[in-house]
């Protein structure tokens, strides 16, 4: 798959996390509805000053937003929603829970390493 298209499906799994329209999103960004369905369909890729926005906007972090285009980074859509998921959900536990999840992680085993 294309990475600009994975980068679509992720910001409209971020978008619907938050319960948003495409309208709300573009309205946050000050872009048009149309730029940011044709970024969500993989047709276009935003420039810099529109991923910034869309960072601060949907608090992502710029490095999760652009990470699809890292040639190590997996291309599974079903582990790339499970991860965003994952990253949304630790935004809400505090420091110690946090230690908790990573510890608990930690547990499991590296399938790279074997």
């Amino acid at each position: 798959m294309e990475r600009t298209q994975e980068f679509g499906r992720m910001l409209r799994t971020l978008r619907e996390q938050r319960n948003l329209t495409q309208e709300d999103l573009a309205e946050l960004i000050d872009r048009s509805v149309q730029a940011v369905s044709k970024m969500e369909r993989g047709l276009t890729f935003p420039k810099l000053e529109t991923l910034i926005r869309i960072s601060e906007k949907l608090n992502v972090p710029l490095r999760e937003l652009v990470s699809v285009f890292d040639p190590n980074e997996s291309t599974d859509q079903t582990r790339i929603s499970f991860e965003a998921l994952i990253i949304e959900s630790s935004r809400r536990l505090d420091i110690r829970d946090l230690s908790i999840v990573v510890k608990v992680v930690d547990a499991f085993p590296n399938k790279n390493k074997i």
